[in-house]
């Protein structure tokens, strides 16, 4: 390892270390859908249109309808122009589970790989009437779907449903393909929306009518081994996808819809409520290696119990010349390592162990070593919420921050 001499700047030269998103930061709301038994409940539709023709038919609560209009005014911005070269996906059959979503091309960590408008957003808890005639049990919904243009009705109902108990078609299908939008901003409500094609990667998607929904062989866009994330842009209005993991040209892209770090036997039992036995790379190992995969995810889950601690115990090391130079590389390294054996960078914990691994090698003035963790730092937040949090600035300059060079002159 090479290390440089201690550069000297200025307090208004010093670029901030993003702290590490906590589980406070995370919108923790069920997203299984429901409802509500109600004889009078305010709610609007709203047509959302951007310059380029697309539409999104909204379904929102009387008293969230001035949150939509303050952020979009009636217009939202157009999709993003897809360059050439930009990541390209397919729609094409899955075998078994049948259609899921392929790239086209290989895709780097954090590059977007999908981004759409929503055909339908609604709000994850629906009133219901069950005293109206058949066919208006959900009205409000009824109405909403409606709305929609002849195209985008052909696209919702070509969706899967597997619903079929519900006495609403659209019920069932936003039952099946629903994604989670969270609350609009200045709100508390949450939503759901759905998708043409960015639904088709749901695990809940797309199941093939010759083999029954709990057949072992049913194998939907989920994974609990994602390599992929979604998340929803309110001030862009778009749906977006992209890669948590390189992704060659060719694979599937597979996102997760439950807790991924969960014991195995809790995930197939919050599967199953959707009719399949998942069979991802996580689930499918038997024996020795299933044992192992389920001990890694136990300490992912609660690898943040001791946040506080280490990051006292790297400030310690900064100072402290007794201690080894790798001591905290050591043990944050290894869960990072847990992170890229169970290809789970696990909400909300991973950010932190990176922050301490790029603060280390700032620490010994380590430059490439920084810039390589501030990179995965960057490339990560861009797969879950579609910025980089100031790290890709940390990556051109890491001897910028306050702890450059930090142990070396401490030490010496």
């Amino acid at each position: 390892m090479a290390l440089a001499p201690k550069i000297v700047i200025r307090p208004d030269d010093i670029l901030k270390i993003p702290s590490p998103r906590v589980l406070a930061d995370f919108d923790e709301t069920p997203t299984t859908l429901g409802h509500w038994s109600c004889d009078s409940v305010e709610l609007d539709i709203l047509r959302i249109s951007d310059l380029s023709g697309n539409e999104t038919v909204a379904l929102v609560h009387t008293d969230d309808n001035h949150l939509v209009s303050e952020v979009y005014t009636g217009t939202i911005p157009t999709l993003p122009v897809r360059a050439s070269t930009l990541p390209v996906y397919h729609v094409s059959d899955a075998g078994s589970s049948g259609y899921g979503v392929f790239v086209s091309s290989a895709i780097n960590r954090g590059e977007l790989i999908m981004s759409e408008k929503p055909l339908l957003i609604f709000p994850q808890l629906l009133p219901y009437r069950n005293t109206a005639s058949p066919g208006r049990q959900y009205a409000e919904l009824e109405d909403a779907v409606a709305h929609m243009s002849s195209q985008a009705l052909g696209w919702f109902f070509n969706l899967a449903n597997s619903g079929v108990s519900e006495p609403s078609v659209a019920k069932g299908i936003i039952d099946t393909n629903s994604l989670h939008l969270g609350s609009f901003p200045g709100g508390a409500r949450q939503y759901g929306v759905v998708c043409k094609d960015i639904s088709r990667i749901n695990h809940r998607q797309n199941f093939s009518l010759a083999i029954p929904f709990s057949h072992p062989l049913n194998k939907p866009s989920h994974s609990c081994s994602p390599n992929a994330a979604y998340h929803f842009d309110p001030y862009t209005f778009t749906c977006n996808i992209r890669a948590l993991f390189p992704i060659p040209a060719g694979s599937q892209v597979f996102i997760s819809y439950i807790d991924p770090a969960s014991p195995r036997a809790q995930r197939q039992e919050k599967l199953s409520s959707y009719g399949f036995i998942c069979a991802c790379t996580a689930c499918g190992l038997t024996g020795v290696a299933s044992t192992q995969s389920e001990t890694r995810r136990a300490l992912i889950a609660r690898a943040d119990k001791d946040a506080d601690s280490r990051n006292a115990t790297l400030e310690r090391w900064a100072r402290t010349s007794s201690m080894p130079v790798d001591y905290i590389n050591r043990f944050d390294k290894m869960y990072v390592d847990l992170f890229e054996k169970e290809q789970l960078y696990y909400e909300p914990v991973w950010e932190a162990f990176v922050a301490r691994l790029f603060k280390a090698s700032c620490a010994l003035a380590d430059r490439d070593g920084a810039r390589k963790w501030a990179s995965l730092a960057a490339d990560l937040n861009r797969a879950y919420i579609g910025s980089d949090r100031g790290w890709d600035a940390l990556v051109v300059s890491p001897e910028r921050t306050s702890w450059w060079g930090l142990r070396l002159s401490n030490c010496q």
